[in-house]
């Protein structure tokens, strides 16, 4: 999928360890609205890579639930993590 676009297969691992840190990060609380923030905007990027394949429906599906993820982390972003937080 990824060569289908014009990037390299190699970039799924750094991907996949950037999605494993945010989300650690999201749970454990250092900068929780800095972070949402950040991917909110990274979800609606990836998004973009997704629209590219769009005679395939599960892309479709996939670019919906990356809007949907943007949408909850905004949300988190305005309003904060709450008192659940690990740090602040």
């Amino acid at each position: 999928m990824l060569s289908g676009i014009g990037l390299l297969p190699a970039l799924v691992w750094p991907v996949a360890l950037f999605n494993l840190a945010a989300g650690l990060a999201l749970l454990l609380g250092p900068r929780v609205r800095t972070l949402a923030l950040v991917l909110a905007v990274y979800c609606i990027g990836t998004s973009w890579f997704h629209w590219q394949l769009r005679a395939d429906p599960w892309q479709v599906t996939i670019v919906l639930k990356n809007w949907a993820i943007a949408g909850g982390l905004l949300i988190l972003a305005a309003q904060g993590p709450g008192r659940w937080v690990r740090w602040r």
